[in-house]
């Protein structure tokens, strides 16, 4: 008589339906789990839009051929400015569900001492009977597991093409345990999860990176194929070009390290109350920051004058309070001067056959620039064109005419009013 053992398909007393799993079939269930779960891993899985269904589509695909997961979660650890790692986990019942752990988490307790981190740093596998007594020193998690009622946890490094490590973990609440076809068949399938999930964080690399350094939009574009010099379109925008007031004196006074600080200080500034408002930020020129808000059948004209202006003005009381803090830190302070104008621009691909940069440029672009160089002259940080205005519904001071190189004729040149209840509407 062939033994045999009944494996759960979920938490005890979760209803769960039971199969018998023979101990000399380990074979056939290895078969039949690679002919419903590889085949959908290897054609299906990859074109999964997050790691969400993939990891409950795996699970669910495993529970169905009788492996007892009660439990499952990946860790992928990041190439993000603001982001150390996206987790995913799945519980028998509940689905699966993302989270994404900031920079700096990496260093507390629930980080430091998880299995994620030995797997990271090359451990190969964390295998571990929660129904057996736990080494001293152990992981915490597993205390907090066999609390939960899981009887077993096998984490497996999933490792990439570049040498970077990241995990997978797998638990069960099935009496003993896994068996070993249970566990023969995850370490079997372990190569091809690798391959998906490093198409997965590879996609996910590459929008981040385009975010990053092109800009939302314009990063979104690229990845759509708008990868040929000349690709783009004119369109309608508020233009904004902000530059920080004295930088070369700054940086001939202050030492490389202060500079990058104080740079990073005011792009931070500049850059969350853009991004706030609906901005789509371009590109940085040395102490400048170019940006703006197009317009368009889904965003008027008004609208967007009116969202150009609060950003700036939220900046600029950003920047005030920042400075103030600044002072009592002893850190060198900064001021700004920024400008809003209206007009058409080019936004697309420009450079040389193989070196692009995606920016709007354009007459309207230049006349920005140059309205910006007008702040310190006239002691104001923001300055507004005569196109802005004549869209602007808030109040406005006028400067009159000022000279502006480039320009044949003196230009009318406004600033907004603080007072204007339009710049604090929300």
């Amino acid at each position: 008589m062939v033994a045999s053992r009944p494996a759960r398909l979920g938490p005890p007393g979760s209803g769960e339906r039971l199969v018998k799993v023979n101990a000399g079939d380990s074979r056939s269930l290895r078969d039949h789990a690679f002919s419903s779960v590889v085949g959908w891993l290897a054609v299906e899985a990859r074109r999964l839009p997050t790691p969400v269904p993939l990891l409950s589509g795996l699970c669910e695909r495993l529970t169905a051929c009788g492996v007892p997961v009660s439990r499952a979660s990946i860790v992928l650890f990041t190439l993000h400015p603001l982001l150390h790692a996206r987790s995913f986990r799945w519980r028998f019942g509940h689905g699966a569900t993302a989270e994404v752990h900031p920079h700096g988490l990496q260093h507390l307790p629930a980080f430091s001492k998880s299995p994620f981190k030995a797997l990271r740093e090359g451990l190969p596998v964390i295998h571990r009977h929660l129904e057996q007594p736990l080494p001293d020193g152990d992981f915490p998690m597993f205390t907090e597991l066999r609390a939960e009622g899981l009887t077993e946890y096998l984490a497996l490094p999933v490792c990439f093409s570049d040498d970077s490590r990241h995990g997978v973990s797998w638990a069960t609440s099935a009496p003993g345990g896994f068996t070993d076809a249970h566990r023969a068949l995850l370490h079997e399938l372990q190569p091809i999860l690798e391959l998906v999930l490093e198409v997965f964080a590879r996609k996910d690399m590459t929008g981040v990176l385009l975010d990053t350094y092109l800009g939302r939009d314009a990063g979104r574009r690229v990845l759509q194929g708008q990868i040929r010099r000349g690709d783009g379109e004119t369109t309608s925008a508020v233009i904004c070009l902000s530059d920080l007031r004295s930088f070369t004196a700054l940086s001939d006074a202050l030492p490389r390290d202060a500079l990058l600080e104080l740079l990073n200080a005011y792009f931070e500034t500049m850059v969350g109350a853009f991004h706030s408002h609906g901005a789509e930020v371009l590109k940085f020129m040395g102490d400048a920051v170019l940006a703006i808000f197009r317009i368009d059948d889904h965003a008027l004209v008004e609208d967007r004058c009116a969202a150009a202006a609060r950003t700036v003005h939220e900046a600029v009381r950003a920047s005030e309070q920042d400075n103030a803090s600044r002072r009592r830190r002893g850190l060198p302070t900064y001021e700004f001067g920024a400008s809003l104008h209206v007009g058409d621009v080019m936004y697309g691909n420009i450079g040389a056959s193989d070196r692009l940069d995606f920016t709007v440029i354009g007459p309207a672009v230049n006349l920005a620039s140059r309205i910006a160089g007008l702040c310190a002259g006239l002691n104001e940080p923001v300055l507004l064109s005569e196109s802005f205005v004549s869209h602007y519904r808030g109040d406005v001071k006028d400067l009159g005419h000022h000279p502006v190189k480039g320009v044949p004729h003196p230009v009318r040149i406004y600033t907004l009013d603080s007072e204007s209840s339009a710049l604090t509407a929300a």
